[in-house]
């Protein structure tokens, strides 16, 4: 679509967490520290905290890649789940065979492996994305888990991962036995001004781009405004004024246009709005129907946009030139953009949902 325009080899602001576009900011390097020595060093219980869409799951996925090959890993992102069903996905996620067994002797399984493991030389690490969404009867049953040890050392090292509300979950009364296993906690801040226009420099440079100039100062600042320096919406922000200029033939992305995107479906106060320190306490995910609709609406709109970028794709592959055919480029560039401003619109509920929705636990 708009890559032949701007002359990229690919899109470079994807939503999928892909470690080749990995950004290195200053906080990004100290979460990975923290994740790196945690798993190396074989520290227990850790706690590394993001908002939504800061690079949390990336990160992951680039820690993946460069451990070494004695540690067996298993990630587990689908967490609203009770003790049986996660000490179940546990079992799998390690190739576990627990096909008709109870908890009790799936744990037993679990422990046998840990040991053989152990035997073997090999460590073993769990990591738990999406941790904000454990409930507590799990999150005590994973604390259960750090008593398989031997005497010297954890048999398995665990990582928990997750929004902010994860830490203040974790400072409830009834956790306090779980928050006394936590040896490292981190928190993964959101990019400053100057990290956002390396953050955009940098995917524009993978993607092959020859112009890195692309977002004038002007763009990078009302990027940074509305974004608040969160990789995500960086990407939902640059990739629907990418749709825009391509639409309207802009060759360079300035405030203008990025405020036209900003405005459109008036999104703007979503966007740019701020949280309140003290409110923030109280926050809590919302509910799990709410989240799946959602997903499913993304879903629904992803698919959507597929289809039109390979019809508009096949049409401009055709190098014939009539006025049917750029009239229909230009209908389907026109619904592309709608498409992926109605994306936009649906992450950003979640976000405001997040920021917004207060009450007792789901």
């Amino acid at each position: 679509m708009y890559e032949s325009y701007y002359g990229f080899k690919e899109k470079p602001f994807n939503l999928t967490p892909d470690p080749d576009y990995l950004f290195m900011s200053h906080g990004h390097e100290e979460t990975y520290t923290h994740l790196k020595y945690a798993i190396m060093e074989n520290k227990g219980f850790v706690v590394i905290t993001g908002e939504i869409g800061s690079g949390k799951t990336t990160l992951i996925n680039y820690l993946l890649r460069k451990l070494h090959q004695n540690i067996q890993i298993a990630v587990i992102n689908q967490t609203l789940m009770q003790p049986k069903q996660f000490i179940k996905m546990l079992c799998q996620e390690f190739e576990i065979n627990v096909d008709g067994k109870d908890k009790a002797a799936m744990l037993d399984s679990f422990h046998s492996f840990l040991l053989t493991r152990y035997a073997e030389r090999k460590r073993v690490a769990l990591i738990i994305d999406e941790s904000q969404n454990l409930p507590d009867k799990t999150i005590e049953e994973i604390r259960m888990l750090s008593n398989l040890e031997s005497e010297k050392q954890h048999l398995i090292q665990i990582l928990l991962i997750g929004q902010p509300e994860l830490k203040y979950k974790l400072q409830r009364k009834s956790l306090e036995q779980f928050i006394q296993r936590v040896t490292v906690y981190w928190h993964l801040d959101a990019l400053n001004v100057d990290e956002v226009n390396q953050y955009i420099r940098h995917r524009l440079w993978i993607a092959v781009s020859e112009n890195l100039d692309i977002f004038n100062p002007g763009a990078i600042a009302a990027i940074h405004k509305h974004s608040r320096g969160i990789p995500r919406l960086i990407n939902i922000l640059c990739d629907a004024a990418l749709i825009h200029g391509y639409a309207d033939d802009i060759k360079v992305i300035d405030a203008n246009v990025i405020e036209d995107v900003v405005n459109m479906k008036n999104i703007g106060g979503i966007l740019s709005g701020h949280n309140d320190p003290d409110e923030e306490k109280t926050m809590l995910p919302p509910k799990k129907e709410v989240y799946d609709q959602l997903h499913k609406r993304i879903q629904h709109l992803e698919k959507k946009m597929s289809t039109l970028e390979k019809s508009l794709g096949d049409i401009t592959n055709n190098h014939s030139s009539n006025n049917n055919r750029d009239e229909l480029v230009l209908e389907l560039t026109k619904m592309l953009k709608q498409s992926m401003q109605s994306q936009a619109n649906l992450m950003l509920e979640v976000i405001e949902l997040r920021h917004g929705e207060k009450g007792g636990e789901q």
